[in-house]
């Protein structure tokens, strides 16, 4: 069946039909997610280097595990977000391609001694979706496991298959990554579901309320701003990286006001755009990542103050259209490991 395209949309802003949309809420179907690239790090000090770079305990990443990590400036202020695992070769950093090369280019200004070499790999990797109540089903007529609970596999071929968060409205969420030639046969065994534009894939992030950052987003965020600690991708007993002593500052000293949330809006929401009270003059938040929802109008993340995040908000100014926070899928605690 030939793929429904979206769209065009500018970045961390996926435009789509709401019945396109709507169909991961009854059946499995599978969305390739081209807007992602990825990195290879080689070397013998790739862990190590990226030890000291990013937010997550890249030094604890086995083969079967998918990680997510973040890149900050200096302060604190994440450049990227990234899927990261590892194979014999290389670990791996997957993240918005619109970004990639100057994620790229920065990384690499810090190799200098160590035995790193960075290069962009997206032509060795495929990243498909499959999303909707009985994707672990259609996955297992094929794989020969699937992960139950969450976390990972790692498949004979090098793939990978890894259960992300459910989200309210989509109970099953799989995320596979396929090297090589493995990818071919992955789509060949999937042939039978749904294709379905890459959309529908960043709807069910927004959905379970993760976050990512794109060209409109970069520097505009603290980790605990879009919740990456509470969703697993920042180590607080790890080591040094960029920006470390602002988001520990952050976290320790109970300055965390700033918090992402969910809301509807029958608008167009843009990421980056300024989220504004009724009463406000100036901004109070900015949407982090936006995409059409099953239901029309379209879902949004957002970022504001957590004691505004109540009542009826506006996308652009105090008078703008309507943006409807509802509760977040998960708690807002507090992480320390």
């Amino acid at each position: 069946m030939a793929t429904e395209l979206s769209v065009a949309a500018p970045s961390g802003t996926w435009i789509c039909e709401p019945a396109t949309v709507a169909s991961c809420l009854v059946q499995p179907v599978a969305a390739s997610i081209d807007d992602l690239g990825v990195i290879a790090v080689e070397g013998a000090d790739a862990a190590s280097f990226l030890q000291s770079q990013l937010t997550n305990d890249v030094a604890g990443l086995d083969l079967n595990r998918v990680q997510l990590n973040g890149y900050c400036s200096a302060k604190g202020r994440l450049f990227a977000v990234f899927n990261n695992w590892r194979d014999a070769e290389a670990i791996y950093l997957q993240l918005p391609r619109e970004i990639l090369p100057a994620v790229l280019k920065r990384l690499s200004m810090f190799v200098l001694r160590a035995k790193a070499r960075l290069r962009e790999a997206t032509d060795e990797w495929t990243s498909l979706a499959v999303v909707g109540p009985g994707s672990g089903a259609a996955l297992a007529q094929w794989a020969p496991a699937v992960p139950q609970t969450g976390g990972s596999v790692l498949l004979p071929d090098g793939s990978r298959i890894t259960r992300l968060a459910s989200s309210p409205q989509v109970s099953e969420r799989f995320l596979l990554l396929a090297p090589g030639s493995s990818a071919t046969l992955a789509s060949m065994q999937l042939a039978l579901l749904k294709r379905v534009p890459g959309a529908v894939f960043w709807w069910t992030q927004i959905d379970a309320a993760v976050s990512n950052v794109f060209a409109a987003t970069q520097e505009k965020f603290v980790p605990q701003m879009i919740n990456l600690e509470v969703l697993g991708g920042v180590s607080f007993r790890k080591g040094c990286y960029p920006g470390q002593e602002v988001v520990a500052r952050s976290q320790y000293l109970g300055k965390l006001r700033r918090r992402m949330q969910i809301g509807h809006t029958q608008a167009t929401a843009r990421a980056g755009a300024d989220v504004f009270a009724a009463d406000a003059r100036e901004p109070i938040g900015t949407i982090v990542m936006a995409a059409s929802a099953p239901q029309g109008g379209m879902d949004a993340l957002f970022e504001c103050p957590a004691e505004r995040a109540a009542g009826t908000l506006h996308l652009d100014s105090s008078s703008g259209p309507a943006l409807t926070p509802r509760p977040l899928p998960y708690a807002l605690v507090d992480v320390t490991a």
